[in-house]
C-alpha cells in the first residue's frame, strides 16, 4: 500500500472506540434508477450500497456503525454530531450529492474519509473536500487505515495498489440495510473482467484477472439474507459473472443445490459478455440455479465500431443469435448499447433500432460514448488532443467529454430519435410481448413468493397511476390483455409481464426527459458548429 506522504494538518486520534456514520449519496434520475417505479411498489430504491457494507464488515468490531442511504432517508446534522468519522462511498455519477455531504460533515466539524469506483478515478477532484480518500480496493488493508484512525497517523491519501483476495473478503454487513426498502438485494462473486473494451474502466480499476470468492463464502452470505428475512430477487454484481467460465459453473451448481435444500428462496439475476451464447452448460446450470435474467453489453451491431473499441468478443459470432440463444436456454436479455463510436456513420441510429428490435430487449440502455478517466479511450483522446477540458463523465445521456467524429448535434440529435422510438409506449410494450414469447422459462425457474396484499397494493397503484391517469394508458390496457392472452398460463411470464408494465412508468418518462435535455444540448451543439 503506497501512501502519500503530504499532511496538510495533523489529524487527532479517534481512539478505539470509533463512531461511523457511513453515507450513500443519491443518484440522480437515471437508466437504472427506476425512480418512477417507486410511486408504485413499496420500495424506495433499486439496490443497496454493497461498498459501503462491505467496508462496514471490515470495520474493527469495537467501532459503532449507522448507514444512511440518502435514496430513501434524508441526512440529518445530528446523525452528522454523532460521528467522529463519516464515511462516504461513492460513483462518479453520484458527485453532486458527495460534495453536498462532505462540506455539511466539514462545516460542523467532522472527520471525512471516501472511497468507492470515484475515489480510485478522480482522487485528486475529492483531496479539497475530504479530510481522507482511499484509492483502490481496501479489503485487506483497511485494519491498517483503522489503526491509523484510531491513533492519529491517518495519511490524506491511500493508494491501495495490490488486488486484494476477495476470498478473505467477510461477509458483508446486511444487518445494517432496511432490507424493506429495496428490490433487489446485491453480492458480489467477483472482480475484474478478461477483456480490454477500450472505453470500460473496470479492467484499470479492478484488473483482467478475476479474482473470485469461493462458492462456499458466497452461499454464506445467502445464508445470512436468509436468517435476515430477505425473500427477493438477487442481483449478483460482477463486472462480468463468466469472467472465470470454471468458477461460474461450479458456483452454480453449488447454488442449484443451495436452492433445492431452501425451496428456492431467491431468483437471480446477473452481468455477463455475450460469449455467455458459446457456454450451454453454465447457462444450463444458471437456469437451474435460477437465474432468470442477465445484462449484456452489447453496445452496437456495427462490426466495425466493435474493432475499434476492441471488444472482440462480441465479433466472434453473430451478436442476434447469441441473443436469441440465451433467450431460448431460459434467461431473459437486457442490453447495454453505444453511441459515437469513431466508426459510427450516420445510419447507426436506425441500426441500433432495428437491431434492438429484432433481438426483443424491452430494456435496452442505450447511450453516448463516454472517456472515463484511468480507460484506454481516456488516454488515446487525450493522445489526440480530442479531449474536453472539464468535460467529465456524468451519464450516458451527457455530450461526450471528448471531440466526436460525428458532428455533434447529429449524435445528439440522432440519440434523441433512438429513444423516442423505442420508448414509445406501442413500441415499447410490443417488444416486452416479444422477449416473453422469446424466453423459454424452464421448470425449475420460480419466482420469489409475494405477499397477496404487496401484489393488491401494486395493482392497484399501476391501475391509479399508468392504466388511468398517464397519457399511455391504452398502450398500457392494451398490453396488459395481451399478456393475459399469450402469457395467462405460465406464472413465471405473468409476474414478469407485470413487473415490465410497471417499468413503462418509469423508462416512458424518463425518456421524454432525456429527449428534452438532448434537445437543449443539439441547439447549443448547432449554435457552436456554425
Amino acid at each position: 500500500m503506497d501512501r502519500d506522504l503530504e499532511e496538510l494538518r495533523p489529524f487527532p486520534p479517534l481512539g478505539p472506540a470509533v463512531k461511523v456514520l457511513m453515507v450513500w449519496p443519491r443518484f440522480p434520475a437515471s437508466y437504472w434508477s427506476l425512480g418512477e417505479v417507486t410511486e408504485i411498489v413499496p420500495e424506495r430504491s433499486l439496490v443497496p450500497p454493497l461498498g459501503l457494507i462491505t467496508v462496514a464488515a471490515l470495520c474493527p468490531k469495537q467501532w459503532a456503525i449507522r448507514l444512511v442511504d440518502l435514496a430513501f432517508e434524508e441526512l440529518s446534522d445530528e446523525d452528522l454530531v454523532w460521528a467522529d468519522l463519516v464515511m462516504v462511498s461513492a460513483m462518479q455519477v453520484q458527485r453532486d450529492d458527495v460534495r453536498r455531504t462532505l462540506q455539511r460533515a466539514s462545516k460542523l466539524g467532522r472527520r471525512t474519509m471516501i472511497g468507492g469506483p470515484y475515489a480510485s478515478s478522480e482522487p485528486e477532484a475529492l483531496l479539497p473536500l475530504a479530510d481522507h480518500v482511499v484509492v483502490g480496493e481496501p479489503d485487506e488493508v483497511f485494519q491498517e487505515i483503522a489503526a491509523d484512525l484510531e491513533v492519529g497517523a491517518a495519511r490524506r491519501l491511500y493508494r491501495v495498489t495490490e488486488k486484494p483476495d476477495v476470498s478473505r473478503t467477510p461477509v458483508p454487513r446486511f444487518d445494517l440495510l432496511a432490507l424493506e426498502k429495496y428490490a433487489l438485494m446485491a453480492v458480489q462473486f467477483s472482480r475484474g473482467c478478461p477483456f480490454t473494451c477500450e472505453f470500460c474502466d473496470i479492467i484499470t480499476l479492478y484488473g483482467r484477472r478475476p479474482r473470485m470468492k469461493s462458492p462456499t463464502q458466497l452461499i454464506g452470505e445467502l445464508d445470512r439474507l436468509l436468517q435476515l428475512g430477505w425473500r427477493k430477487e438477487i442481483f449478483i454484481v460482477d463486472d462480468n459473472f463468466i469472467g472465470n467460465y470454471k468458477a461460474a459453473l461450479e458456483l452454480a451448481r453449488q447454488l442449484e443445490r443451495w436452492q433445492l435444500r431452501n425451496r428456492y428462496p431467491f431468483g437471480f439475476a446477473t452481468e455477463a459478455s455475450i460469449d455467455l451464447a458459446s457456454r450451454p452448460a453454465l447457462l444450463d446450470a444458471m437456469v437451474k440455479a435460477n437465474f432468470s435474467r442477465v445484462f449484456i453489453g452489447i453496445e452496437t451491431p456495427s462490426a466495425e465500431s466493435l474493432k475499434e473499441a476492441k471488444k472482440n468478443q462480441n465479433l466472434r459470432r453473430d451478436p442476434l443469435d447469441c441473443i436469441r440463444f440465451i433467450q431460448q436456454q431460459g434467461l431473459w436479455v437486457m442490453g447495454g448499447f453505444i453511441v459515437g463510436f469513431d466508426s459510427d456513420q450516420a445510419d447507426i441510429f436506425d441500426r441500433q433500432i432495428e437491431f434492438i428490435e429484432r433481438a426483443a430487449i424491452p430494456w435496452a440502455m442505450a447511450g453516448v460514448l463516454q472517456a472515463p478517466p484511468t480507460t484506454p479511450l481516456y488516454e488515446r483522446m487525450k493522445k489526440e488532443g480530442r479531449l474536453i477540458q472539464g468535460g467529465l463523465e456524468f451519464s450516458n445521456f451527457s455530450p461526450p467529454n471528448f471531440r466526436t467524429v460525428l458532428p455533434l448535434p447529429v449524435l445528439l440529435g440522432g440519440l434523441r430519435r433512438m429513444l423516442l422510438t423505442l420508448y414509445d409506449p406501442r413500441r415499447f410494450y410490443e417488444r416486452v410481448l416479444d422477449s416473453l414469447e422469446l424466453w423459454q422459462v424452464r421448470p425449475e425457474q420460480k419466482a420469489p413468493a409475494l405477499s397477496f396484499l404487496y401484489q393488491l397494493r401494486v395493482l392497484f397503484k399501476s391501475v391509479w397511476r399508468q392504466g388511468l391517469m398517464s397519457d399511455y394508458r391504452r398502450d398500457y390496457w392494451r398490453f396488459l390483455g395481451r399478456l393475459m392472452l399469450r402469457c395467462g398460463l405460465n406464472p413465471q411470464k405473468r409476474r414478469l409481464g407485470f413487473e415490465l408494465a410497471l417499468s413503462g412508468h418509469h423508462f416512458i418518462r424518463y425518456a421524454r426527459n432525456v429527449v428534452e435535455t438532448l434537445e437543449a444540448e443539439s441547439c447549443r451543439a448547432a449554435v457552436h458548429a456554425s
